[in-house]
């Protein structure tokens, strides 16, 4: 009888033991830090539809094996799905560019339309080889007119480890130097 109690009491424990899955670790796209300005908005830009590739629309981290297949992460997820993480870092750092500037996302009301919008597809976002990698089309538009006033086809990379913290980072990075972009093509056209 003892015996078969101390072989329920093994299993018990050894069943226990393997139901407990590693914590999931969360992570956030970040935007450029900006000065703590109280300031009159004074100009209103759209920004949207931002398309990103299908791939990337998980809550898992995602990193290539190498250039034609996906690991992905076993406990490191998105805080929020990624496609609007992209979004909501790309109006603030317009907006930081610019404190004066308002960034309105699609879809808007067809009563306010903004005047100027910025059209965006990510068709890449990766770590291959050591570095982060966006590769990305934007389009300013005005929309009174409806034609495209500039357009530009974004390439750009960084080092970065295949750390979800890095992973993060880097992507942040990459998003600012595309909102960069982005800022000089609006100010060029006085937006």
């Amino acid at each position: 009888m003892m015996r078969h109690l101390f072989i329920i009491a093994l299993l018990s424990s050894l069943l226990l033991g393997c139901q407990q899955s590693p914590r999931k670790q969360y992570y956030l796209l970040n935007a450029t830090p900006h000065a703590d300005q109280s300031v009159a908005v004074t100009q209103s830009v759209g920004l949207g539809p931002i398309e990103v590739a299908d791939y990337l629309q998980r809550s898992q981290l995602i990193v290539n094996s190498d250039a034609n297949s996906l690991q992905v992460s076993d406990n490191a997820y998105w805080g929020e799905p990624l496609p609007k993480g992209i979004t909501r870092v790309l109006a603030m750092n317009l907006m930081n560019h610019q404190p004066t500037r308002a960034v309105e996302l699609f879809p808007w009301r067809s009563d306010s339309t903004p005047a100027i919008s910025i059209r965006i597809q990510i068709h890449d976002l990766q770590i291959i080889d050591g570095y982060a990698v966006i590769n990305a089309s934007w389009k300013l538009m005005d929309n009174l007119a409806k034609k495209t006033v500039a357009q530009h086809h974004h390439i750009n990379k960084r080092p970065c480890e295949s750390t979800a913290r890095d992973i993060a980072a880097a992507y942040s990075t990459l998003l600012a130097e595309l909102g960069n972009e982005i800022n000089q093509a609006l100010v060029s056209k006085g937006k």
